[in-house]
Order: C-alpha cells, then sequence, then structure tokens
C-alpha cells in the first residue's frame, strides 16, 4: 500500500476539487491522509466530507512539518508520499518518486529538466540562496531542500522524532538529518507551478528559516 499525504492549512477553496484530482490519479491501492492543521476557513469540515480519506486534524495550528510528522506516523503504507495541497508539482511525478530505489525521493525545481512555471525572479532569488546556503553550512548534496513532494520508506519513521522544526524548515531538517545518517537520498527533476496563495510568506519565512539552518548547524 502506497499513503498520500496533504498538508491541509486554509484550503478550503480547492481541497475537494484536488482530492478528487489526485483520486482519479493514482491506480495502485492507496490511502489518502489529509493532515489538516487549524484552519480557519472550514477546511477540516470539508476534509470530513470528503469520502475515501483519513483525517487527522488539529484545532490549533501545530505548524506545517508537525501536522506531517503526526499524520505519518499514522501511516499504513510501506512508502509514504506528502504533496503540498494545492498540487504545484505534476501528479505524473508521483510515479517518478516511486521508481526510484532509496530511502528518501524528493522532487525538485533547481535540477537541470525541471520546468518551473508563473514563479517571480524575487521568489526564485530567495529559493536558491537559501538552498546555496544549506548546501554550504551542511555540505549538502542536495539542490532543493524545500520542494513539498517527497516520498521514503517507513524505515525512516524513526528519523521523524529528531526533527526540532515544526514548521517550513522540516522538510530542510529531514534531509539534512537523512544525510547525517548516510541515508540515500534521490532528487528528481519536476514539473512545478508557483500557485497565488503560496502559504510561504516570502521575506518572513525565508529569513526563519535561514536562522533555523544557522542554528541546527551549531547544534546537529
Amino acid at each position: 500500500m502506497i499513503t498520500i499525504i496533504l498538508p491541509v492549512h486554509n484550503e478550503a477553496k480547492t481541497l475537494r476539487a484536488n482530492v478528487g484530482m489526485l483520486k482519479n490519479f493514482l491506480k495502485k491501492d492507496y490511502e489518502i491522509i489529509l493532515a489538516e492543521d487549524g484552519s480557519t476557513d472550514g477546511s477540516a469540515i470539508i476534509a470530513k466530507q470528503i469520502p475515501g480519506t483519513l483525517l487527522i486534524t488539529s484545532k490549533e495550528k501545530l505548524g506545517r512539518g508537525l501536522a506531517l510528522s503526526n499524520a505519518i506516523k499514522q501511516a499504513k503504507g510501506e512508502t509514504i508520499v506528502y504533496m503540498d495541497a494545492d498540487l504545484a508539482t505534476g501528479l505524473s511525478h508521483i510515479n517518478d518518486l516511486l521508481k526510484c530505489d532509496a530511502d528518501i525521493v524528493t522532487g525538485s525545481r533547481l535540477l537541470s529538466g525541471s520546468v518551473v512555471t508563473c514563479r517571480s525572479i524575487t521568489r526564485e532569488f530567495f529559493s536558491r540562496g537559501y538552498n546555496l546556503l544549506v548546501r554550504i553550512l551542511f555540505n549538502s548534496k542536495v539542490m532543493d531542500h524545500q520542494c513539498g513532494f517527497k516520498a521514503f520508506k517507513k524505515s525512516v519513521l524513526p528519523l521523524l522524532d529528531e526533527i526540532q522544526d515544526h514548521h517550513w524548515f522540516w522538510d530542510s531538517e529531514l534531509l539534512i538529518r537523512a544525510q547525517r545518517k548516510g541515508l540515500t537520498i534521490k532528487e528528481i527533476p519536476v514539473k512545478w507551478m508557483d500557485r497565488k496563495n503560496s502559504k510561504v510568506k516570502l521575506h518572513n519565512d525565508i529569513i526563519y528559516m535561514g536562522l533555523a539552518a544557522i542554528r541546527l548547524r551549531f547544534t546537529i
């Protein structure tokens, strides 16, 4: 079985349609978990009404990373995939994730062959700068640490208890700690579309993630 997890925070306008598209795409034995994180727009009510999904919800906002960790620990699949609820990454790449033999497979918007659309020059600049910082600080071989499109084996789960960040830096910390443990990581190029209502607040969140990376460098 494959588990697909969608982190959900204020996705009421598109959640039902996007889960429907995901269901139509999936052919193999799967479960879908909606990791709802303290939404204020009724997303939890909508998620509860979507058949064929498991809802894990929180009245208070835990942070995207902690919401994902909680959902991952309840997954039944031997392979676990998580992807942004806005489906910014093309669904066809789910098959690409599953074909790779690695402990963690992650989508990358910075590899040759990746196609990124509707992204501003400013966002592209800060994204590349942040990823360069992480590669330098941790001697990381990963090009894109923040793409919300990853798959990993269930054997990776013990690593979740070591992750300290509960929000946006969670993705990067997962990959950094995995590399330190000697786990295999494979990046794949993806087609990715920047959505207008991105939850990442460019300046504040990039600064937050950069500072989190620096703190981790001196504690790991």
